[in-house]
């Protein structure tokens, strides 16, 4: 029996076939031969991950240590900084002094220095049967119970072959070796490969690298070739291409950074999979581990809410989620009116719309009552332990009910583990309650990648390795002829600083204690990085793309080397351009490399002035229209048609709201109910009244409507936004008051016909309508809510476009009445314009060379004359395109039609226009 044992070969993975007689033959790295013998022994072998469990058992033993600690500790400060984090620090330190063989559970020395003098006072505690603290045995404790019985030699017999030097394994490693040897096992390095011709362009840099030989010039035969493309996507579409077009070349492939880019690329030209595994943060199951903490908190994280209910996979019925998500991405609040609207809303729908039966409805409901009204804590307080329980065992036993083993990669039953894992590491814990970092800290300690695999390995696929010191001549391995260094960039970090002073160290090697420094590690990764150059016998590709993902890459370290051992320009000889057409500088490569052919854009077609429809579907009037859907229809027929005709309506963009928009809104409902207050007191307010009303209602309608900014780090803008609203509901209240008006209706609903008898049917609601007595005569005010735009809204009052001020004047006239005022109000500027001051007093006006009822009845003539001209239009199946790119026709078209009569036409593209696509402006 034969062991090959290497640091990266826990994942089994070799360039070339294995021998026929590989039965005999095993890969393993140091943990799975540590595992492999402790069977032999009646050791136990943990099945499970159980490292956080020990970082918690560790920081309870400093948490003692500190407590009886007779002077203060070296690591104090970073213990009441972040406990568990040096815990994990401090643990692998022991373990690492353990697993390299010195003894910390005897009593130190008088000259032992002081740090390692604290992990011995540590141990101490660990192994007083007074103290009621455990510890489990981790590698360094199974590594020294091993070395312990070893000698009884109940393991089979076994030659063992080391892949990286000796000297350079860890020190644990290198006990149990010696160990091994002792007992009468072989150990050897393994061979070093057999290196291929020096002639070549290969074979010059490789004898550079290995220090033989000093290289000659580059000829450009091929052995050497560098595949150089801004993306690695078209790295893996040239590489793939090549691959279908050369049958008989079939390299092996190196792949560090393990991604789906060439397996992609390979399969789409129909080549075998590698079946690459890759792991991932970003499973949609795993992200559920992290979100549902947010469930725990108040205020409550919006943004963290969004992403839970817009998951793929989450314990919460998915139309449920997406009706949530909608609601979240106009409304930033939880539990208000709007939010129990909205909820029984859509249990209604489910219920008559798509026939949900009673069992099914109730069975929804109790997942809403599980994530959504739980009991919800402070941040600034603690959770009690039993609450995050109850969170990981619901999560984690949803996650086992919904598991489909014929969906091996659904994710769930890491997810189950993972849950499983907090909930043990919550047992453990002394604590009662955990506060906001404690519980963050909890799931990111279990929070781990899942693996995951989308093909499977086919049959006549290449070979492939996943880390460079991988590339091993293993006897009995068919030799690597060729090698793809996929994604040539720089992954590893390239710093290493010692965890020991020299003091230290200096005592450890005293006592014959030998651990990895900086300079081991440092070799060891040249070593590392040198084995693809070892290995491969006649040829080595180097794909070299500026960007990964997207994000821009560094090449490999040694593309330095490289550049060194030849002169400039040099590399230029065996270097192809994928970007610049692929085409190899030299004809010596051996390779039908792929040839690139021009394609002719195809533009997408300009915009035209007029859509002509046909006649089998003819557009007609719809029963009631709003003011808004009028003035699209007025000034940009298409909006109109496509959203109202048509219902093309843009998808939700499952994303909080801007940040104007979400002001806008709250500003709105703070000044809405406030006047609404003040109708039902039917008294005046002063400005301490209307301060404390926005003070005692400000909280309650921040976390139904805007919750985002009772967030965490959003108290600048919270404050900045109360004191906003305090100014300037104050000054739309004074002008109330101080000019003799009363609040009519807020929000309130308004009907008419645009024109009289018989006309078209509009309806829309009022921010703002206010009533007063004067002269014996009773007049109306409107004014419209705005958050922001007083230059927009200023242009809109001089050229007489305030449309749908117009027409609520309009609507508002009685018999009783013909004098309806209009104004926007600013409310971010606290600011108040009108065409003149007959309403309001001290506010700022845009005169108007006429009376404003003129005004008002010129400008409703001419919306009523537009309105006609259009739908004349659409009844003749035309439909106008208004931009800034058919200008010119349309005023050629337009030139016989009474203009003065009209509105005023816009010269530049709609705001806000949700079909620029579709009319060819997006080209």
């Amino acid at each position: 029996m034969t062991i090959f044992l290497g640091l990266s070969f826990a994942d089994q993975h070799q360039l070339g076939s294995p021998p026929a007689a590989s039965m005999d033959q095993h890969l393993m790295d140091p943990d799975g031969l540590l595992a492999w013998l402790e069977q032999f022994y009646a050791l136990g072998t943990p099945r499970v991950n159980r490292r956080a469990l020990r970082v918690e058992q560790y920081r309870q033993l400093l948490q003692e240590h500190l407590s009886r600690a007779d002077a203060v500790p070296f690591y104090a400060h970073s213990f009441r900084a972040d406990p568990f984090a040096t815990a994990e620090e401090l643990l692998s330190r022991r373990d690492e002094l353990l697993s390299a063989g010195y003894l910390l559970g005897v009593a130190p020395e008088a000259e032992t220095p002081t740090r390692i003098r604290v992990l011995h006072e540590v141990e101490a505690l660990l192994l007083d049967d007074r103290l009621a603290l455990n510890l489990m045995a981790g590698p360094a404790d199974r590594l020294n119970m091993l070395l312990s019985v070893l000698p009884e030699a109940r393991h089979p017999a076994f030659e063992l072959f080391h892949h990286e030097p000796r000297h350079l394994l860890p020190p644990g490693t290198r006990r149990l070796l010696g160990a091994l040897a002792d007992a009468g096992t072989s150990v050897q390095p393994l061979p070093e490969p057999v290196t291929g011709a020096t002639d070549s362009d290969l074979g010059r840099w490789r004898s550079l690298m290995l220090g033989k030989d000093a290289p000659g010039p580059l000829t450009g035969d091929g052995s050497l070739i560098i595949l150089r493309a801004q993306r690695e996507t078209h790295l893996a579409a040239y590489l793939a291409r090549t691959l279908r077009d050369n049958n008989d070349w079939r390299p092996g492939v190196l792949m560090p950074r393990r991604n789906q880019t060439l397996d992609n690329a390979l399969l789409a030209e129909g080549l075998p999979s590698m079946g690459v595994p890759t792991t991932s943060l970003a499973r949609p199951t795993l992200q559920v581990l992290k979100l549902i903490t947010a469930f725990l908190w108040e205020p409550i994280e919006v943004e963290r809410i969004m992403e839970f209910v817009s998951l793929v996979t989450k314990p919460l019925d998915r139309r449920l989620g997406q009706r949530i998500a909608y609601f979240l991405a106009d409304t930033p609040g939880l539990f208000g009116r709007r939010w129990v609207a909205m909820l029984e809303g859509f249990f209604t729908e489910m219920k008559e719309v798509r026939g949900w039966s009673d069992g099914r409805i109730s069975d929804v409901r109790q997942q809403y009552e599980t994530w959504f009204r739980r009991s919800q804590y402070p941040r600034e307080e603690r959770v009690p332990k039993t609450e995050i329980r109850k969170l990981f065992l619901t999560l984690g036993n949803w996650a086992r009910e919904n598991y489909d083993d014929q969906q091996p990669h659904s994710g769930l039953l890491v997810l189950a583990a993972q849950c499983q894992r907090a909930i043990e590491l919550l047992d453990v814990l002394p604590e009662e309650g955990l506060n906001y970092l404690g519980v963050e800290r909890l799931v990111r300690t279990v929070y781990e990648p899942a693996p995951l695999q989308f093909e499977v390995k086919e049959q006549g696929s290449l070979s492939v390795i996943y880390s460079p010191a991988s590339a091993a001549s293993i006897p009995g391995y068919e030799p690597t002829e060729g090698l793809i260094w996929w994604d040539f960039v720089e992954t590893e970090s390239d710093y290493f600083f010692s965890r020991h002073y020299p003091e230290e160290l200096s005592y450890l090697n005293e006592r014959g204690i030998s651990l990895n420094g900086p300079g081991e590690s440092n070799e060891l990764s040249i070593w590392q990085s040198l084995r693809p150059l070892a290995v491969a016998q006649r040829q080595l590709v180097l794909c070299v793309p500026d960007r990964v993902d997207g994000s821009p890459m560094e090449p490999h370290p040694l593309w330095g080397d490289l550049e060194a051992a030849f002169p400039d320009g040099a590399l230029e000889k065996i270097t192809i351009n994928v970007d610049a057409g692929g085409q190899a500088t030299s004809d010596r490569f051996g390779l039908r490399l792929p040839s690139f052919a021009p394609v002719p854009l195809d533009l997408l077609a300009t915009p035209v002035p007029v859509l002509q429809l046909g006649d089998d579907q003819p557009i007609v009037p719809r029963e009631m229209e709003t003011p808004t859907a009028v003035e699209d229809l007025l000034y940009y027929p298409y909006k109109w048609v496509f959203r109202h005709r048509l219902a093309l309506k843009g998808a939700p963009i499952l994303s909080i709201a801007s940040e104007n928009r979400l002001r806008g809104n709250l500003s709105h409902l703070f000044i809405e109910r406030l006047l609404r207050q003040i109708k039902a007191d039917d008294r005046s307010y002063s400005r301490e009244d209307v301060g404390a009303w926005i003070n005692q209602h400000a909280e309650r309608l921040l976390a139904t409507e805007g919750a985002v900014l009772l967030e965490y780090g959003q108290e600048p803008e919270r404050i900045k936004f109360i004191r906003t609203i305090h100014y300037a509901a104050w000054s739309l209240v004074d002008y109330i008051q101080r000019n003799g008006w009363k609040v009519h209706g807020s929000e309130m609903k308004l009907e008419g016909e645009l024109a009289p008898m018989g006309g078209q049917q509009i309806t829309g609601r009022a921010d703002l309508v206010l009533e007063r007595s004067k002269d014996g005569k009773q007049e109306f005010a409107v004014v419209d809510l705005k958050w922001r735009g007083k230059s927009v809204f200023r242009n809109l009052i001089r050229n007489a476009k305030d449309l749908q001020l117009c027409l609520y004047a309009d609507f508002l006239r009685t018999g009783d009445t013909d004098c309806v005022h209009t104004a926007y109000y600013i409310i971010r500027d606290a600011l108040l314009m009108a065409r003149n001051e007959l309403a309001f007093t001290q506010i700022e006006t845009v005169p108007a060379a006429d009376d404003f009822t003129v005004v008002q009845q010129q400008t409703l003539t001419r919306i009523r004359n537009t309105f006609n001209w259009r739908w004349e239009q659409l009844a003749e199946g035309k439909v106008e395109i208004r931009c800034r790119e058919t200008l010119g026709f349309l005023e050629d078209l337009y030139l016989e039609v009474p203009h003065d009569d009209l509105l005023e036409m816009e010269q530049e593209d709609a705001r806000f226009d949700d079909y620029r696509s579709l009319i060819g402006l997006v080209r």
